[in-house]
């Protein structure tokens, strides 16, 4: 051990990175459980109004406060994971999961567009007629 890392620096790096290792792992599952799926305006109507009973905990009544404060946060973010980097939350998905699994059904996302596959300079005509000038 060198003379600047001090047993108090060495634990908040173990805190540090126990903490990190958490966020991820809580991440994947959230990811992996909302793969495929899009929340549909019905999930979200439902779990707004989960979120404002008193059956939800007092984090996802929090988090309901917040966002209709308007606080830059939607539901379709929550529930999609995009707002995943959020302490509260990550704090009002853990506490109330379950109920949460049971309420979102989701719908399958669209498949992707087809692409275009682009044009080749092989594409352009080799032979003009006259009325093409």
């Amino acid at each position: 051990m060198t003379a600047w890392r001090t047993p108090d620096i060495v634990a908040a790096e173990d805190f540090l990175t126990q903490a990190v290792r958490e966020a991820e792992r809580d991440l994947r599952q959230t990811a992996q459980g909302l793969r495929g799926k899009e929340p549909s305006t019905e999930d979200v109507r439902r779990v707004m109004q989960f979120a404002k009973s008193s059956e939800a905990s007092p984090a996802m009544r929090q988090l309901a406060d917040r966002i209709a404060r308007g606080a830059g946060l939607s539901w379709r973010q929550v529930l999609t994971g995009e707002a995943g980097h959020d302490p509260l939350v990550r704090q009002a998905l853990e506490a109330d999961r379950a109920k949460l699994d049971e309420l979102i059904k989701g719908e399958t996302a669209p498949p992707p567009q087809p692409r275009r596959p682009q044009r080749q300079d092989d594409d352009e005509p080799t032979q003009f007629t006259e009325d093409a000038w």
